[in-house]
């Protein structure tokens, strides 16, 4: 049970993201001239959902993935 629950947070987290994504495009276009509500709502949540991503679910931004970029050492063995 514990496992769909988070199946189900992580596509309803991409899914926003996604829309998110899709209105701002949107707007920094112009296609938006009324956006509605829910349009200001997902531009407005793009940052926080940027930033959950960078911080939690990206490889580039956990600290304790920083040494899977580095290059071995000379000497060691991968």
């Amino acid at each position: 049970m514990k496992r769909a629950a988070l199946l189900v947070a992580a596509f309803a987290y991409m899914v926003l993201l996604i829309e998110a994504i899709r209105a701002a495009v949107a707007w920094w276009k112009g296609e938006l001239t009324q956006p509605d509500w829910s349009d200001i709502a997902l531009i407005g949540l793009l940052p926080v959902l940027a930033w959950v991503w960078w911080r939690y679910i990206s490889p580039f931004g956990r600290p304790d993935c920083q040494k899977c970029a580095l290059p071995p050492e000379p000497g060691e063995h991968p």
